[in-house]
C-alpha cells in the first residue's frame, strides 16, 4: 500500500541518519498519501497550530523529499511557509524539483533562505548554459519567496527564471533584503514580461539615505509597458510624494492595472493630488488602492476626495492612518455619498473622528445609501452623541483587497 510505503521509507530514512522522525511530517504522510498515485500537495506550514513546535528543517525535509521521489511526479503543490529552512534546505528543494516537474505552486514564505538557495531554485527551469538539457519544461504558476534573506544576487537570479516560466502568473519577493540593483533588475524584466499577473516587491533593503524616488522612475516605465500585471505591492519604497508623482505619470499609460499597494511610502498632500489625478481619468481602470500608513492630513484627504466623487472604477479603498482630522474625514464622507462604485472604505485607523464626520457618515448607513459593512466602522447614536465602533471588512474585501 503506497501510504504504507512512503511512511515505512521515511521512518527507515530516519533511522538510518539518527534523525528522529517529526511528528508534522509523519501526519502529512498519513492523509496525503491515500492518493498519491493521483495528486499530492505537499502541504505542511509551520504557522499551523498543530506544526508550530514541530517544524521542518533543512534535514527533515531532505529525508521527506526522499521518501516522496518515488511519487514526485504527482507532487503538485509545496507549501512549506514559517519553517526552518536555509539554503541547505533550498537545494534539497531544487533537487526534487528536477523529478517533480509536475508543480504548480511554491510557498516558502518566511523561512531563511539566502541568495544561494534562490539562484538553486532558479537554475532548476534555467540551467547553467552549459547544461541546457537540464531544463524543464515549466508548470509553475505560483512563487513565494516573501520573508526570506535572498538579496540583490537572488532576486536578479529568479528574474532569469521568469524567462522560462511561461506559466508563471504570482510571484512574491517582498521582505527580502534586496537593494537597488536587484529592484532595478526586477523591474526591467517585468516591463516586457506579460504573463505575471500578481507581483509583490514590497520592503527593499534601502542603502544609507537611499530612498525610492530613485527607482521609482524603472517603476514607473514597468508600468507604461507591462499589459498583464493586474496586482502590484509596492509597500514600503520610502517613495514619497516625487516618486509617487513619476510613478502615477507613467501609469496614466496603463489601462490593465486592477490594484495597487502603496502603504507606507511617506506620502503626503502633493503625492495625495498625483494619486487624485490618475483617480479622475475617464481611462483609470483600478479597483483596489491601499494607501494605508502614509502621511496625508486633511489636505490630502481632501484630494483624494476630490476623486472619488468622479472616480468611476474603485470598489476598495484603504486609507487608515493617514493622520485625517474631522475635516478631512467628513469631506471624504461628502464624497463617497456622490461615489457609486465604492464598496470598502476603511478609515477607521483615524482617532480624530468628530462629531461632524461621524454624522454625515451615520447619514450613509441609512438603508439604501450603502451596501452593509461597506466601512469598517459603524456609528451609533449614545446619549445624543454619536460614536465609533470597529467594524471587520474581511468578509467583503477579499476580491480587491492588495496582495497578502
Amino acid at each position: 500500500m503506497v501510504e504504507e510505503d512512503l511512511e515505512a521509507r521515511y521512518k527507515t530514512l530516519c533511522g538510518a541518519k539518527k534523525v528522529p522522525a517529526l511528528p508534522s511530517i509523519e501526519r502529512f504522510l498519513k492523509g496525503a498519501a491515500k492518493g498519491a498515485h493521483e495528486r499530492v500537495d505537499l502541504r505542511i506550514p509551520g504557522n499551523d497550530k498543530y506544526n508550530f513546535h514541530e517544524r521542518v528543517t533543512d534535514d527533515h525535509l531532505e529525508l521527506l523529499l526522499d521518501a516522496l521521489k518515488t511519487v514526485a511526479e504527482s507532487v503538485r503543490t509545496i507549501d512549506l511557509r514559517y519553517n526552518l529552512l536555509t539554503d541547505k534546505g533550498a537545494k534539497a528543494l531544487a533537487e526534487f524539483l528536477k523529478v517533480a516537474k509536475n508543480v504548480t505552486a511554491i510557498n516558502l514564505l518566511g523561512n531563511g533562505i539566502g541568495s544561494h538557495g534562490a539562484e538553486d531554485l532558479a537554475r532548476v527551469y534555467n540551467p547553467p548554459e552549459t547544461k541546457p538539457v537540464e531544463a524543464i519544461q515549466s508548470e509553475l504558476s505560483y512563487l513565494n519567496l516573501n520573508g526570506n534573506s535572498i538579496g540583490t544576487d537572488g532576486c536578479i537570479a529568479i528574474t532569469e527564471l521568469i524567462f522560462y516560466t511561461p506559466k508563471l502568473r504570482h510571484l512574491d519577493l517582498g521582505n527580502n533584503d534586496i537593494k537597488y540593483d536587484g529592484i532595478i533588475a526586477l523591474a526591467n524584466v517585468m516591463s516586457s514580461n506579460y504573463n505575471i499577473e500578481v507581483l509583490n516587491m514590497e520592503n527593499p533593503s534601502f542603502l544609507f539615505s537611499s530612498v525610492g524616488q530613485e527607482w521609482a522612475v524603472h517603476i514607473g516605465k514597468m508600468l507604461a509597458n507591462n499589459t498583464g500585471l493586474l496586482k502590484l505591492s509596492l509597500r514600503k519604497h520610502k517613495l514619497r510624494c516625487d516618486g509617487i508623482y513619476t510613478i502615477m505619470e507613467h501609469l496614466l499609460e496603463n489601462n490593465k492595472l486592477l490594484v495597487l499597494d502603496l502603504s507606507c511610502n511617506e506620502i503626503s498632500v502633493e503625492g495625495c493630488a498625483a494619486v487624485g489625478k490618475y483617480l479622475k481619468q475617464e481611462k483609470c481602470v483600478l479597483k483596489g488602492l491601499s494607501l494605508a500608513n502614509n502621511k496625508a492630513g486633511d489636505l490630502g484627504a481632501k484630494t483624494i476626495g476630490q476623486a472619488l466623487a468622479v472616480n468611476k472604477s474603485l470598489c476598495y479603498l484603504d486609507f487608515t492612518y493617514n493622520n485625517v482630522h474631522d475635516d478631512g474625514l467628513s469631506r471624504l464622507a461628502e464624497s463617497v455619498y456622490i461615489n457609486t462604485t465604492l464598496e470598502v472604505l476603511k478609515l477607521y485607523g483615524h482617532n480624530y473622528f468628530g462629531q461632524e464626520a461621524m454624522g454625515l457618515f451615520f447619514k450613509l448607513q441609512e438603508p439604501g445609501k450603502k451596501p452593509a459593512g461597506w466601512v469598517d466602522f459603524q456609528i451609533c447614536v449614545v446619549d445624543d452623541h454619536y460614536d465609533l465602533a470597529y467594524v471587520d471588512t474581511a468578509e467583503v474585501n477579499d476580491k480587491w483587497t492588495p496582495i497578502e
